[in-house]
């Protein structure tokens, strides 16, 4: 199946050399562009890219001060490459991008950050983590899935980062299922093995009401249970709309 292009954010002065730059390379849909910070934040919330290539100099709002409110507020933030002055690298990193790069690089420097930018672990946003795998567990055990299935701990750890980094649903098997075994210590294929014997679980001996409430009607009825893949979307979206309202009793 052709994977589906990266939708990205083009927030800088010159945004049309890095547009220019960024549709050469064709695995990138630009879903928008700008240059005044107030703006771009507001379309950042409304579009929510996967990536955000992000010069500092911007009017009105500058790039950290964008970072923060984005890291502080947004359920999932994008992928963040940070494109500025050499002294300004460390703190772009410091305050939530993902990979930084001199404004005035040439491509194959950019093309490299970018590559770097979009290395597929999810960043949690540190404020937000714990609450985010906290909801990740409310959800689960509203299902009544028991701590002793080994898969109850990998979901949650999948959920929490795809509410953070949606675009690792472009992959289960290349992106998410990498990333959980790497925090868990185990093999990709331990953590789908394990995480489909859950939903199995849950399907089978699970709160139906639960179940009702959370996947109502977007599960195949002649399949009956959910892949994986479906499960843990969907508790993902879940995930962030309780994390969303968190966040918003709060600024």
């Amino acid at each position: 199946m052709k994977k589906s292009p990266v939708r990205t954010y083009i927030a800088a002065m010159d945004y049309l050399r890095l547009e220019n730059w960024l549709g050469a390379l064709g695995d990138f849909w630009i879903i928008g562009s700008g240059d005044a910070g107030e703006t771009v934040l507001r379309e950042l919330y409304a579009l929510e890219p996967d990536l955000l290539i992000l010069e500092g100099n911007l009017s009105g709002l500058d790039g950290f001060k964008l970072l923060e409110i984005l890291g502080a507020t947004m359920p999932a933030p994008p992928r963040t490459l940070y494109l500025g002055r050499a002294e300004w690298l460390d703190k772009a990193l410091q305050t939530g991008a993902d990979c930084a790069a001199c404004e005035n690089a040439d491509n194959d420097a950019l093309s490299s950050a970018l590559q770097k930018a979009m290395e597929p672990t999810p960043r949690l946003a540190k404020k937000w983590e714990e609450e985010r795998l906290r909801i990740a567990e409310e959800l689960l055990n509203e299902l009544s899935i028991p701590d002793t299935l080994k898969g109850k701990a990998y979901m949650r750890y999948s959920c929490g980062a795809l509410a953070c980094a949606p675009s690792l649903a472009q992959s289960f098997s290349s992106r998410l299922y990498p990333i959980t075994a790497r925090e868990f210590h185990t093999t990709p294929q331990a953590v789908e093995r394990a995480i489909r014997t859950a939903v199995e679980y849950t399907w089978l001996h699970g709160d139906l009401n639960a179940i009702q409430r959370l996947f109502g009607m977007t599960v195949d009825a002649d399949r009956g249970k959910p892949t994986n893949a479906e499960f843990l979307s969907l508790l993902a979206e879940h995930v962030k709309s309780r994390i969303g309202k968190s966040m918003r009793g709060t600024i």
